[in-house]
């Protein structure tokens, strides 16, 4: 059996958590076990692997939308394949299990097993608080490993015919959904800081282009902003001249009272 492990990370938590997974599958049998960023992973390249897993942060309650819409774009399986998902967040990843198994089943994913765990949170607002400090750590990066040892002996029953249940997720409402729904591109677009460039400061060394994980920024010669963004602000946070900046003390003050 071969398998294909597709991720977005932009801190390196995802990564962290896809390898370990990816150590998991090889200790459980696995011939081949590929780790792609979603970036290099192109629409039919899942069709030539066994088994797929994709992993994604959670960014306002649910994935981040280049991973839906990497999804979406995906060519479908002639045939239905195992696949496995998980997720870094920083405590609330609400339905994004239940979305994505929604999205990959018409494309032919049947989604057998998730793996969660707590990541390292870097979104500005947060400043000091709900930062899941170390994480993931070491016993995280374990459960990771087992977890892919167990989708292995999973998927290889499946693909030999037999019969094995899909992921079950529970519906999960309440104010985190309720956030989740808000937070989508147009509120974001309209209430979220904008990208600010502080052209004296520029040097236009490329860091927020070859780091833009939608390329949304688009050097001519210096940083010209586009209509990709998803507000993740790694461009804010990476720029080593400070040159991107945005007004966070609307924001900060209101969930760091």
């Amino acid at each position: 059996m071969n398998a294909l492990i597709v991720y977005f990370s932009q801190t390196g938590n995802t990564e962290r958590v896809a390898r370990a997974i990816g150590s998991g599958l090889q200790g459980a049998g696995c011939e081949t076990v590929d780790l792609a960023p979603i970036r290099e992973a192109g629409p039919h390249d899942w069709l030539d692997y066994d088994l797929v897993g994709l992993g994604t942060p959670v960014f306002y309650y649910k994935e981040p939308v280049n991973v839906r819409d990497w999804v979406k774009a995906l060519a479908p399986r002639p045939q239905p394949g195992p696949v496995l998902t998980f997720n870094t967040n920083g405590g609330n990843p609400t339905n994004t299990f239940r979305r994505l198994q929604k999205l990959l089943k018409p494309k032919g994913g049947r989604v057998l097993g998730s793996f969660e765990c707590f990541g390292y949170d870097t979104y500005p607002i947060y400043l000091k608080s709900f930062r899941q400090w170390g994480h993931p750590d070491a016993e995280d990066l374990a459960s990771a490993e087992t977890f892919g040892g167990e989708m292995a002996a999973k998927a290889g029953r499946f693909l030999a015919g037999e019969l094995v249940s899909e992921a079950a997720y529970k519906f999960v409402g309440g104010k985190h959904f309720r956030l989740s729904w808000i937070c989508r591109r147009p509120i974001l677009n309209t209430f979220f800081p904008k990208l600010n460039l502080r052209e004296d400061l520029c040097t236009a060394c490329g860091a927020c282009a070859g780091a833009c994980p939608t390329e949304n920024i688009e050097m001519a010669p210096g940083p010209r902003f586009l209509d990709r963004c998803i507000h993740c602000y790694l461009c804010e946070r990476i720029c080593p001249q400070n040159a991107i900046q945005c007004d966070w003390r609307r924001l900060t003050k209101r969930m760091n009272p």
